[in-house]
């Protein structure tokens, strides 16, 4: 028996009607600064579509019952409730920032492609001509060709996190967070800024919880 992790929470205190990835009933645990909700099943779930969107179901039912909500990596689990305890307290001094963060907020994803034929406009930096903190600096900066889209969703962004393609055809993939109930808003402007890139293909996905910011 395990406890498999789902999310770290805040203020959460209903976990009425919800069920994990196995069915099993949910546990609300404390940790130092901050609550985890956790299931006991027999084995880490194995790793399929079914379960993966099981999984997600469940986060996205937390997420729309709690303001503050950091989704665990799939697979996370513990031997027990002091093992997530001491877990948890390895990042516990900068959990209430990243709250913060979160608190109140929705992701949105924007996965950019580069329509065949166009082209090849800037490239990232050549990997064999950076090393350590300057690739990975390189590797955050936004395509230029993107830019259009990120200033027409500008005063939407709480926080930002840009990821330049590793495949040919795939400029950029951009996780935004935006104030919950403002998506539609934001849909809006990307369709709008998208439909001036000609050279562009601009896949839009969210409201979701905030995946790409919870960084366990």
């Amino acid at each position: 028996m395990i406890l498999y992790l789902y999310a770290l929470v805040d203020r959460l205190m209903d976990l009425e009607g919800l069920t994990g990835v196995a069915a099993e009933a949910l546990d609300l645990l404390d940790a130092p600064s901050a609550r985890v909700v956790a299931g006991r099943i027999d084995a880490s779930p194995v790793v399929d579509r079914a379960t993966l969107e099981a999984q997600d179901r469940l986060v996205r039912a937390l997420h729309d019952r709690t303001d503050a909500l950091l989704p665990m990596r799939f697979g996370t689990a513990c031997d027990d409730e002091e093992a997530v305890r001491r877990a948890i307290e390895i990042i516990a001094a900068g959990l209430p920032s990243r709250f913060d963060e979160v608190r109140g907020k929705d992701q949105m994803t924007l996965r950019i492609f580069r329509r065949r034929g166009a082209s090849p406009g800037s490239a990232a930096p050549a990997v064999s001509t950076l090393k350590g903190t300057e690739y990975l600096l390189a590797r955050a900066q936004p395509p230029p060709e993107i830019v259009p889209l990120l200033d027409a969703t500008r005063e939407l962004q709480r926080a930002t996190r840009v990821e330049r393609g590793h495949t040919s055809g795939v400029l950029a993939t951009v996780y935004h967070l935006i104030e919950r109930g403002d998506a539609d808003e934001y849909d809006r402007r990307v369709n709008g800024a998208a439909s001036e890139l000609s050279d562009l293909a601009v896949r839009l996905s969210g409201p979701s919880p905030a995946y790409a910011f919870a960084r366990f």
